[in-house]
């Protein structure tokens, strides 16, 4: 589930950052609604009326984002720039990640209401579809790690890593590179863990919707599966995820130590052009 609602009612989040120039990126962030509704539509199989209720709900969302968490965006990545341009450590890479985070969790706090509301919409069938696309999307998921043999596996993660990276910075030098092939490599894979992790939430899902449950008793339990995991997931996961962090944040630093200055211009550029998008998207209509 949180995967789904990540997708939909949290893409105006993503759009701001997954673009690769201001307009593109600025177009993407003023169709998120758009976007978003198509992908509950995609996942409930939408009807009687639902799909303008939920156009109508995330332009609702899209638009106290706008006002209220643009704003915090722009502030976010302009001293991310600055720190960029002097360099980063491991305790910036940290602070980044915890005020994103802290970001996330309030989108999806003011989201919850309306999900809420939306769910005791659903009509049985419409269950069934979602616990049905849960199966297929965990299926098509699990046919994919498990792809090739574990060298395999981690060749895949260290491409990805390197793949965002460069996308930052510019190509990187082969001992660059070094450094992040060795970092993702000491860091493990979690992706057992991850897949137990996601369909015990989406287990959970389904069975409060058809527990039958009163709206307020919806909103605890959005609360419970997308805010308050350390109430339900295993500790000794919270702990890989914790000693994972902590090994990105130190490839941060290590890595930021080597970049030139033209690597270290692009980042710079990139995150201050970003700051200013989330500027202009802040006041924009």
């Amino acid at each position: 589930m949180r995967r789904l609602l990540a997708r939909a009612l949290i893409a105006t989040l993503v759009a701001l950052l997954a673009a690769a120039c201001s307009s593109v990126t600025r177009v993407a962030y003023d169709n998120a609604p758009f976007a978003a509704a198509w992908m509950v539509d995609d996942w409930f199989d939408l009807h009687d009326g639902q799909r303008d209720w939920v156009k109508e709900r995330l332009a609702r969302l899209h638009g106290w984002h706008r006002a209220s968490e643009m704003p915090a965006y722009e502030r976010l990545l302009a001293e991310t720039a600055a720190r960029a341009a002097r360099g980063l450590s491991a305790d910036d890479a940290r602070q980044v990640h915890r005020e994103m985070r802290a970001l996330w969790l309030r989108l999806v706090r003011r989201a919850i209401p309306d999900m809420a509301d939306f769910l005791l919409q659903l009509h049985p069938e419409q269950v069934v579809f979602l616990a049905r696309k849960f199966d297929e999307d965990n299926e098509r998921t699990v046919r994919e790690s498990v792809r090739g043999t574990p060298q395999d596996r981690l060749e895949r993660r260290q491409k990805r890593y390197l793949e965002r990276i460069e996308d930052w910075t510019g190509r990187l030098a082969p001992a660059q590179r070094d450094v992040v092939r060795a970092r993702v490599a000491a860091m493990g894979d979690l992706t057992d863990e991850w897949l137990g992790d996601r369909r015990f939430r989406q287990s959970e899902t389904i069975a409060l919707l058809r527990s039958k449950p009163t709206r307020a008793q919806l909103e605890a339990g959005l609360t419970r599966l997308l805010v308050d995991s350390g109430s339900w997931r295993r500790p000794e996961y919270v702990a890989k995820m914790k000693a994972r962090d902590e090994q990105v944040f130190a490839m941060v630093a290590d890595l930021d130590a080597t970049l030139t200055a033209e690597q270290r211009g692009k980042l710079h550029r990139r995150l201050a052009g970003y700051a200013a998008d989330a500027a202009y998207l802040a006041v924009a209509n």
